[in-house]
């Protein structure tokens, strides 16, 4: 039964529509529990704002300082579809809508498209009093929009309370280059979180990355869009990333974690390393690969090439790797050549500088 935490013997609203001079009014009167509950269905585009009684909001509005994460706060329009609820000032919304792409929902720099979408507050809340408790569903084949950024799947729920939005199910997403230039972005994952304080998604399960000639697998992505940032992690194992060479074999580089700068074509694994290009074998504890320069900076404790076909081994504390000549060399000294710290994703950077506030 709707809304069983309140009384028997309370009386609910009962809401209905009527048009009067061109303008749609909604009456609300009390009914004792037991009786018939209606919402009727409307059109239009108007975002949610609540239900209405007698032409004027159910509350007034929120001031800026009352407005609890007003970033994350959901609008939905649905121009030419239609919105209905079995119980107008409890809820749910209901929308649907005759094109795929024809629901229009908003958050912060989040877009989603779909033709089915449900709108919740929590149990027992006026759903014109619940912004930052709302819930959304969406589903029947869902697009989410965010920068150069595109994702389909089938559905998606997001939480106004946690500012995140989840595709449960396999997902494709597209992250389109910023020059010509470069390439796409393609990742596939079994589920997909985008938050929406950020401009940064999470993928889990069966993750793939595909950008250009190079291909990654891990259990999980973490992917900052407006750098570029990938970091990939599989717990309990390790990530695998694949560059086809121009004579189609492979050079493969395995390591606890990965991090990739798509737009740079620049890597950098960390933990367990292992270089494999044709008959040369290199393994370390931290690589950083240049793919237009095919160079690979490997440094261990130490780091150990060895080349099958000739028998040639070499180590040292920091070696050398060109994958266009299929040469190694030991190089002096044991600090990279390369900035670690450019690979790292930007709440890491702020976590830094907070803790070294904090140490002041």
């Amino acid at each position: 039964m709707p809304h069983a935490n309140r009384s028997l013997f309370r009386p609910r609203p009962f809401g209905l529509l009527f048009i009067a001079g061109g303008v749609v009014w909604t009456l609300t009167y009390a009914q004792p529990t037991g009786g018939a509950e209606t919402g009727g269905a409307q059109t239009g585009g108007a975002p949610v704002g609540g239900a209405q009684t007698g032409g004027a909001p159910l509350t007034s509005a929120p001031t800026d300082a009352e407005t609890p994460a007003a970033g994350r706060l959901i609008t939905i329009t649905y121009d030419g579809g239609t919105r209905s609820s079995p119980d107008l000032r409890y809820g749910p919304y209901l929308y649907e809508h005759p094109e795929p792409d024809g629901i229009v929902a908003q958050v912060s720099n989040l877009t989603i498209y779909t033709q089915r979408g449900e709108l919740r507050a929590p149990e027992g809340v006026l759903i014109g009093e619940a912004e930052g408790q709302r819930e959304a569903s969406f589903d029947g084949g869902v697009r989410v929009e965010r920068g150069r950024l595109t994702a389909t799947g089938e559905a998606l729920h997001y939480s106004e309370a946690t500012g995140r939005g989840v595709m449960p199910e396999r997902t494709e997403i597209i992250v389109t280059p910023e020059t010509e230039e470069d390439d796409e972005v393609v990742i596939f994952t079994d589920e997909v979180t985008f938050d929406v304080d950020t401009d940064t998604s999470v993928s889990r399960g069966n993750v793939t990355l595909t950008s250009g000639n190079q291909g990654a697998e891990a259990e999980e992505l973490i992917f900052e869009e407006g750098r570029d940032l990938a970091v990939l992690a599989s717990a309990g194992g390790q990530v695998t990333v694949q560059r086809e060479n121009d004579d189609g074999t492979f050079l493969t580089i395995t390591a606890d974690e990965v991090r990739v700068l798509t737009a740079e074509d620049t890597l950098l694994g960390v933990g367990n390393v292992t270089i494999v290009d044709g008959d040369t074998t290199t393994t370390g504890d931290l690589v950083f690969y240049d793919d237009a320069a095919s160079r690979a900076e490997v440094i261990g404790n130490p780091a150990v090439s060895v080349d099958e076909a000739f028998g040639s081994r070499v180590t040292g504390g920091r070696l050398e790797q060109r994958t266009d000549i299929n040469a190694v060399r030991q190089l002096s000294g044991t600090e990279p050549s390369f900035d670690v710290s450019a690979f790292d994703l930007s709440s890491e950077v702020e976590g830094d500088a907070e803790g070294a506030g904090g140490a002041g």
